[in-house]
């Protein structure tokens, strides 16, 4: 069986039908949407013009086998995380100003107001984002996966906090093995081909094919939308135990100087 994932659209309408389209061109038997289907960050995207929430909506809704929530995409509904690292969300976290959620986020939180743009979501589109799981356990094929934009215990990717070593994921195969998976697959990071993080050991590859080891692993791949980071899909392909990225060889959106002052 072939396994399909995109993540990070953030509205890009364009980039997801070039998505949906490899995929099945690929003969990839479902697919997974990761999360952040929208989101638009001014600084990091440069398809203002052609972006579109509704649209990326109604085709992830029509194509995708599995949906995931994100951290985009709770904001936009306005829907506050169960797994949320160790910041405690105060219930009226969302009628506080954004100087007082600033100031008790303390920069370990992501704060959007700053950078992103409004979705401009219908209110049964806000409903449908704020019903999204954060995590889901899937059996393909006889392979059990565990999906989730981010690690536990940050299942959404609100924290700005980055795992960066095999420690790091510690808690979060010990949450996957609770649900009985080794292997989980992420987005978030916008990885420019993969990132696996195993108990002993953190490799990047480049866009490509990689043979999947045993044991417990944490996949994190790239994202869709054309931005400043190098944009593809993942398939995984549970027959050969092998997960490969395919680019899309967009040009890389520059982020604008006036972001660094």
């Amino acid at each position: 069986m072939k396994i399909g994932f995109i993540s990070d659209i953030h509205e890009d309408i364009i980039r997801l039908r070039q998505a949906i389209a490899l995929l099945e061109g690929r003969g990839c038997d479902k697919i997974v949407c990761l999360g952040d289907i929208v989101g638009y960050s001014v600084p990091y995207y440069g398809f203002l013009k052609s972006r579109s929430a509704h649209d990326v909506l109604k085709i992830v809704r029509k194509k995708c086998d599995v949906v995931l929530a994100g951290n985009h995409d709770f904001f936009a509904a306005r829907k506050l995380p169960a797994y949320s690292a160790e910041f405690k969300y105060p219930k009226n976290w969302y009628r506080l100003s954004y100087s007082e959620r600033a100031k008790r986020a303390k920069g370990k939180l992501y704060l959007y107001e700053h950078d992103d743009l409004s979705a401009l979501l219908t209110e049964n589109e806000k409903a449908y984002l704020a019903r999204l799981p954060e995590y889901a356990v899937r059996n393909f094929d006889g392979l059990k996966l565990f999906l989730s934009h981010y690690s536990f215990p940050d299942l959404i990717g609100t924290s700005t906090f980055e795992p960066s070593k095999p420690v790091h994921l510690r808690r979060h195969f010990e949450f996957a093995n609770k649900h009985g998976c080794n292997i989980s697959i992420s987005g978030h990071d916008h990885a420019e081909g993969l990132k696996i993080i195993s108990k002993n050991r953190l490799k990047t590859y480049t866009f490509g094919k990689v043979k999947l080891e045993d044991g417990d692993l944490w996949i994190s791949g790239p994202c869709v939308a054309n931005g400043k980071f190098a944009n593809g899909v993942m398939i995984l392909d549970t027959e050969k135990m092998e997960i490969v990225s395919i680019p899309f060889h967009s040009k890389k959106h520059k982020v604008p100087q006036w972001k660094n002052l």
